[in-house]
């Protein structure tokens, strides 16, 4: 099915790759193996014609995929950026760590920082170009834990409603947290919450979501899984959910947030309801170089809501990307 292949300029040392066109987009995929049994899908697009200002990792949420974001690669592209974006492990059509590949399923986000780390040392840094990153929600929890954790690699970053803090109300949120750590103790961890269960498209409605605004950009995930089922995922597991309560803890350290030396910007969406706002301000004002934006009326997924919306995201992005990298 996979046709071998190898990169004599990028430098993959002993990683293994592969080769495949696995939908109609504009990016060109590979595998690479960060570990033994462990698979990792990437997708690269380039500038035409090269060479690019840099190169942006396009870091996407939970349950999500590379193709859904080929119109975001695509503006960044045309501002004159290559991308790189990655499935994360345990979704799109990277390796599954459980048998039901559609439970939602992590031992520890340590895992996600490692296979960014292991695709920026093995594929990003031998490029020799300015590296940044733009990320949604999941993505953008797992860009700060790296930069926190690698200081001085990515030059700017731009987070579209990070992960800073999941958004549950009242006791739920202490109840959550205790229950998925002792269920995880308990050999649980690969059961889902409640109210979770298996991707089904007949449920994906769009009236009543809390996304997005805009019923075309609703559906491209969709669409996607309808040519190809196996990227779907569904609900999350006991384990995945202690793996972020867990995360999200070091986040709050303010001592860990203080290596982050790169400029960054969080984008907020005002309405948003899966993770939450107040948590994303207050972390930017630890940050030596955070800048915070709130934009109204938003739902949670900024770079798929309403033309006024992301015209309002692109337009705080190119302005951030035009000002000085002040003490990078």
């Amino acid at each position: 099915m996979f046709k071998q292949t190898k990169f004599h300029t990028i430098g993959f040392k002993s990683i293994e790759f592969v080769n495949t066109m696995v939908s109609e987009t504009d990016f060109q995929f590979h595998f690479f193996s960060p570990q033994k049994n462990i698979k990792l899908r990437f997708g690269v697009m380039r500038v035409q014609p090269n060479p690019a200002k840099g190169v942006f990792l396009l870091l996407h949420g939970r349950a999500e995929f590379i193709e859904k974001y080929k119109a975001v690669a695509n503006q960044l592209t045309r501002k004159g950026f290559d991308v790189v974006s990655l499935d994360w492990r345990g979704q799109g059509l990277s390796s599954r760590e459980v048998e039901n590949r559609h439970k939602g399923y992590i031992h520890s986000f340590d895992d996600y920082v490692a296979d960014l780390t292991a695709l920026f040392d093995d594929m990003i840094k031998p490029l020799g170009m300015p590296v940044y990153i733009l990320s949604h929600s999941m993505g953008g929890h797992i860009a700060l834990r790296f930069m926190a954790e690698f200081p001085h690699q990515i030059k700017k970053a731009v987070l579209a409603s990070p992960m800073v803090d999941i958004a549950l109300p009242g006791l739920v949120y202490p109840l959550s947290k205790y229950l998925s750590k002792q269920l995880s103790k308990r050999h649980f961890e690969k059961t889902f919450t409640p109210g979770s269960k298996n991707y089904a498209s007949k449920s994906a409605r769009f009236q009543g979501n809390k996304l997005c605004h805009d019923p075309e950009q609703f559906r491209i995930l969709h669409d996607e899984i309808r040519k190809n089922p196996d990227l779907a995922i569904g609900g999350v597991t006991w384990g995945w959910l202690n793996a972020a309560f867990e995360s999200i803890d070091i986040l709050k350290d303010e001592t860990f947030l203080q290596n982050i030396k790169t400029p960054v910007l969080i984008l907020g969406a005002e309405n948003d309801a899966v993770v939450s706002l107040a948590a994303q301000e207050k972390l930017s004002r630890k940050l030596s170089h955070g800048e915070f934006h709130c934009i109204e009326g938003a739902f949670h997924e900024l770079m798929f809501e309403t033309p006024r919306i992301r015209e309002k995201l692109w337009s705080l992005f190119d302005r951030f990307m035009r000002e000085e990298s002040k003490g990078f």
